[in-house]
């Protein structure tokens, strides 16, 4: 049932009327304003007791528009503000005694603000003129091609008591009698002299606040712009809610003739006739927007804001400018600015009710009323009714209510019924406002609801967050240059941002998004793909705030995104079939003409599988050996994919044979345990040709080690390492078989044994490969014999601990009971055993230490601890690498980050992951103490 406003108490501050001079008086009591006026101007009360409030308002209006043309800036701007203080308080009288109604009040207010445009135009325009800062300016102070547009309430003519006026300056360079290459600079000097005249406080108040933000992009554009910028940026990143300001729009200054006719080119930018399924999405978004925008707090709540809070002012307005923005493209009698004028409009063409409209009328003047009685009291723009009774009984008396209950209840029942009126409208739309508060990033100003959610959501700085998304509104970045992107925008945005703060790294997560979304060179696909899966855009806002490497990945490579829709992109990377990335390169290779383009197509293959390995492991699709073992099957593939192509590269280009030839991975390549930043130990092992040893082994090698490493337009793959082969950097960088032997038979040290445990031929000559798989194997089985093996390792590890000393517990790889810790274990354990019990020999640490403990040759309490203490440590490996790469200091990590490591663990706390880690370390670290020896020498 429709809440009846027809019995609403406002009425004049006087009980049962009086004049506005008494009504002045009156109202004084209560507001230090008009206190402060009375006395500044002690004629004023004879002069509306004798003329009346019509007579004063005029009087002074006059006096502003007929200033004499040789009055200097300081008088002028003198003159005018003693006039508009004048004519205030003649306005305020005629409205707080009744004998004027809410249509005059604001009309008289606006025509007060026209005038006071026109002749501060007039002023400045002369001023500059007579400085010789502007030419072709007449006697009068006219410039043709210059105008003023008035816009919001303004040119709607509805201004409230303490508005401020918000204007667009123009100029059309092809109507100024002398446009120069100066003349940017000029009109920007200009403007600012304008609002100078008008707003400048000086011993004699103000005329108006001026805001000049609704220009076009006023983020990077001057105070005035050329109506050919204008036309151009409307037609190409125009906005929803300004083209709902421009309903309101209309010249109030300078050249009416260039004015309308720039108008009447924006027309169908502003009017749409043909209504299409993405013009009404337009609307849908602002009804968005501003239902946010105004969700402060609800009807319940004592505290409104008048204007923009539920059942206030901004909902009536919205609720007439969103069906005229609908309907006003084909029904041009709609198109009314005035907000009661279009009500009355839109009831008789039917498509507002009539009780509807007659309602919205007097709730209209109520509210307007109401805020005019608020900012009279201080001349404050200010539209809040604050819930302190203190606050309130001044405003109620000013608007007539002698029983401040009569006064609630009015103001309740006037925003029920507006606020369900205006929920009606798109009953089905969802809103931006939701469980944590307003998240709205349109027009020029901050919304303070958002700058608050923002802050209770974690983001550090909110005003940089809302200028970013400001800019994406305008069209900043490529994403968004479309209406179909800044549209999905609107309605994405907020549930993004939520997300990140999800996350508890807001802040992280939003400049690495940034990143990404700013090298988009289209957004709607993307945006669209967020928007129809929610899950996949909270997992990117995810790997955004904990995985940079896959950020920067994204970021650098939008296009990576694409590869997340094929089908089997979730499929567990771990489950590939053998052979199954290698076939994939290498049908990719075949397309490319050259070498160079070989490089670059193994970058991007490399690049979308890396990604998606990283991408489930941060999604705990697959847990640590798994991506240990997927990233090792990428490393193959593009070795093997990449030595070929060197191999037909040098041969092609030198002539001759390199011969028989194998590549050889070792340490964690060659145990596939390679993490998202592992570089790549190889070694090339060959036999010569019939001709002996040949140069081409070398040159193969070399760029062998460039294919993989060197950056191209693509970026790179791999750091490769050759300093594990026979003699180090000091022998040779391609390795015969025959040399390859006869090193590790005579020559090779200890520690250069224990690496041979790892080595895992990879790419080559299947039978050099298996020849060096039964060399490696004897050279190890023949070093078990050696009884300085113990004394050996434990030196070793005695001179990294001393060189290479841990920072924190989180050095994984070299802290006490650490990774290395257990590989020196397990590798000195299968040196130990190599001879006795082959069997034991993998290159993988957790296949050997299984071996090993089914051997019997480790004790199963010493394998459990090290499984479990190699397992933990890896699985965090894995997941600190691909999050903040090889360093990670809890001193300096945040909460957010904290709380990630501990639920990649699958621990309640931080504090749980790093007890368990410690436990961890301490059990394996005893374990070497006994199989080998403690670090420390006693």
């Amino acid at each position: 049932m429709p809440i009846a406003l027809d019995s609403l108490s406002l009425g004049p501050v006087c009980e049962g009327g009086c004049s506005p001079a008494d009504a002045l008086g009156l109202a004084s009591e209560h507001s230090p304003y008009l206190a402060r006026m009375l006395l500044r101007h002690g004629d004023l009360t004879d002069a509306l007791r004798s003329d009346g409030a019509d007579a004063c308002v005029a009087r002074e209006l006059d006096h502003i528009r007929n200033l004499p043309p040789e009055t200097t800036l300081a008088d002028a701007m003198r003159e005018m503000r003693l006039a508009k203080e004048r004519a205030h308080a003649a306005i305020a009288s005629a409205d707080l005694s009744g004998v004027w109604s809410v249509d005059q009040v604001i009309g008289a207010i606006t025509d007060l603000a026209d005038a006071s445009v026109q002749t501060a135009l007039r002023v400045a325009l002369l001023d500059c003129a007579r400085r010789g800062q502007m030419t072709g300016v007449t006697e009068q102070g006219d410039l043709p091609g210059l105008f003023i547009l008035a816009m919001g309430k303004m040119g709607a003519r509805e201004l409230n008591y303490s508005s401020d006026v918000d204007l667009v300056v123009l100029f059309d360079l092809d109507r100024l009698p002398d446009p120069v290459p100066q003349t940017k600079e000029r009109m920007t000097r200009l403007a600012q002299l304008l609002v100078r005249v008008l707003e400048e406080r000086t011993v004699d108040g103000y005329v108006f606040r001026t805001d000049l933000r609704l220009r076009p992009d006023p983020g990077s554009t001057s105070p005035a712009v050329s109506t050919q910028f204008a036309t151009s940026y409307y037609e190409s990143v125009g906005q929803n809610w300004e083209r709902m300001a421009h309903i309101k729009a209309r010249v109030c200054a300078g050249d009416a003739e260039a004015g309308s006719a720039y108008l009447a080119e924006l027309e169908p930018y502003i009017w749409r006739r043909h209504l299409d399924y993405w013009a009404i999405a337009d609307i849908h978004s602002i009804k968005r927007q501003i239902h946010a925008h105004g969700g402060h707090a609800d009807l319940a709540s004592p505290q409104f804001d008048v204007k923009l809070g539920r059942g206030g002012v901004r909902e009536i307005e919205f609720f007439v400018q969103v069906q005229q923005l609908i309907l006003g493209g084909r029904s041009p009698e709609l198109r009314a600015p005035a907000t009661k004028e279009a009500l009355a409009r839109m009831a008789d063409a039917g498509v507002v009710a009539r009780d509807v409209a007659s309602d919205l009328h007097t709730a209209y003047d109520f509210l307007r009323s109401l805020e005019h009685r608020i900012q009279m009291i201080n001349d404050e723009q200010t539209h809040m009714l604050t819930a302190r009774p203190e606050a309130r009984a001044p405003v109620a008396s000013l608007c007539g209510y002698r029983d401040t209950g009569v006064f609630e209840a009015d103001i309740s029942r006037v925003r029920s019924r507006v606020h369900g009126v205006y929920s009606e409208l798109f009953a089905q739309e969802e809103r931006i406002s939701g469980e944590t508060g307003n998240l709205v990033f349109t027009g020029v100003d901050e919304d303070p609801g958002t700058v608050a959610t923002l802050a209770e959501m974690g983001f550090s700085d909110p005003s940089r967050i809302i200028r970013t998304l400001q800019n994406w509104h305008r069209g900043g970045v490529s994403a968004t240059r479309s209406a179909r992107g800044r549209q999905i925008l609107t309605t994405l945005g907020p549930r993004l941002l939520e997300v990140m703060s999800e996350t508890g790294e807001p802040d992280v997560a939003f400049d690495r998004f940034a990143d990404f979304f700013s090298r988009l060179t289209a957004g709607v696909q993307v945006m669209s793909l967020m928007m129809a899966e929610p899950t996949l855009a909270h997992d990117l806002i995810e790997t955004m705030a904990f995985a940079p490497k896959l950020a920067t990945d994204l970021a650098r490579r939008p296009a990576l995104l694409d590869a997340m829709l094929d089908r089997d992109f979730l499929t567990p990377a771990d489950q590939s079939e053998a052979g199954v990335r290698e076939a994939d390169l290498r049908r990719r290779l075949k397309g490319c003409a050259t070498f160079e383009e070989k490089l670059n197509e193994a970058r991007r293959f490399h690049r979308e599988e890396a990604f998606r390995i990283g991408y489930q492991l941060l999604r705990r699709i697959i847990q640590a050996p798994g991506a240990g073992a997927a990233y090792a099957d990428l490393a193959d593939a593009c070795v093997r994919g990449l030595a070929d192509a060197a191999e037909t590269e040098v041969t092609s280009k030198f002539g001759g044979e390199v011969g028989r030839w194998a590549v050889c991975a070792l340490g964690k390549f060659g145990g596939r345990e390679l993490t998202a930043t592992s570089d790549l130990d190889l070694m090339l092992v060959y036999v010569p040709g019939a001709d002996g040893p040949s140069p081409l082994a070398a040159r193969f090698v070399q760029r062998l080690v460039a294919a993989l490493s060197a950056p191209t337009e693509e970026g790179a793959l791999y750091e490769v390492d050759m300093q594990l082969r026979p003699s180090g950097k000091a022998g040779p960088i391609a390795v015969t078989l025959e040399s390859f032997r006869s090193y590790y038979d005579k020559e090779a040290w200890t520690w250069e044994f224990m690496a041979l445990t790892r080595l895992r031929p990879v790419a080559g000559d299947p039978a050099l490969m298996q020849e060096i798989g039964e060399a490696v194997q004897q050279a190890l089985q023949r070093k078990s014999a050696d009884p300085k093996i113990t004394e050996d390792v434990l030196d070793m590890r005695r001179r990294l601990a001393r060189d290479r000393a841990a920072s924190s517990i989180w050095d994984l790889k070299l802290t006490p009971g650490g990774v290395m810790d257990i590989e020196f274990v397990v590798q000195h354990a299968l040196l130990l055993n190599a001879g006795a019990h082959p069997e034991v020999l993998s290159g993988s640490t957790p296949g050997a230490l299984a071996a090993l403990g089914a051997a019997s040759l480790m004790t199963p309490g010493d394998v459990e601890i090290l499984q479990a203490a190699l397992s933990f440590q890896l699985d965090l490996q894995q997941a600190l690498r691909i999050a903040v790469g090889d360093r990670f200091d809890p001193a300096t990590a945040s909460q957010g980050m904290k709380t990630w490591v501990a639920s990649m663990m699958a621990l309640e706390s931080f504090e749980a992951a790093e007890e368990t880690l410690r436990a961890h370390q301490s059990a394996a670290a005893a374990v070497r103490d006994r199989r080998i020896g403690a670090i420390t020498e006693a």
